[in-house]
């Protein structure tokens, strides 16, 4: 089926509809269960404070949103031969997670990623053309790629005020702490279901 057609269906209500994206996921269970740690010494002084589940931890390259489901495979196989096999080559990068930020006044906590940071750029820049010309996705509008790994998210209406300088000298104290290692090797395709009680993520392949 071709792109007009897919956009014809679309537009009729009659194709189904998945959410994804494309991530490095993280696997290296030291880094994860420091990560755990950390969190654990956060969620003591609020525990409102949601904790990024430990099979869900992964650094997100390119958000899809919404896709049509046909569309999946033809994706899975561009992104597998033209990324996977022609940019990593079987080989395994290796960066170090290390130092604790946060966005939007504390509602998300993330951890800086150490290495090559200019193959990330690449393996996003490649990315991002690659799903243009082909399907169309629009580019992000943000072109520096600033690799960082999402560990939790605080919503305003559930902060403890009463303890809530003790989270910000928490994260201010680990601007450099290290976390550990964070091994690369593919660019996964990741489906998102969205539930009550937090997102679900299933890898695509075809």
């Amino acid at each position: 089926m071709d792109y007009n057609q897919l956009l014809e269906k679309e537009r009729n209500g009659t194709i189904d509809m998945i959410r994804t994206f494309l991530a490095f996921e993280l696997k290296d269970d030291d880094t994860i269960k420091n990560i755990q740690n950390f969190l654990h010494r956060l969620q003591q002084n609020q525990p409102k404070l949601k904790a990024v589940e430990p099979e869900n931890l992964h650094l997100t390259v390119k958000f899809l949103g919404n896709i049509a489901e046909e569309k999946a495979p033809e994706i899975y196989q561009l992104i597998n031969s033209e990324v996977n096999e022609r940019l990593f080559k079987s080989e395994n990068y290796k960066y170090q997670l290390k130092g604790v930020g946060q966005f939007n006044k504390y509602s998300v906590i993330w951890i800086k990623m150490i290495g090559n940071i200019e193959f990330l750029q690449n393996v996003q820049d490649v990315t991002e053309n690659l799903l243009f010309d082909h399907f169309r996705i629009e580019k992000e509008k943000r072109q520096e790629f600033t690799p960082h790994l999402t560990i939790a998210r605080l919503k305003k209406d559930r902060i403890n005020y009463k303890t809530f300088d003790v989270l910000k000298n928490l994260i201010n104290q680990n601007k450099q702490l290290d976390f550990g290692s964070f091994n690369i090797n593919q660019l996964k395709f990741k489906k998102s279901d969205l539930t009550p009680k937090g997102p679900i993520y299933t890898d695509l392949a075809f």
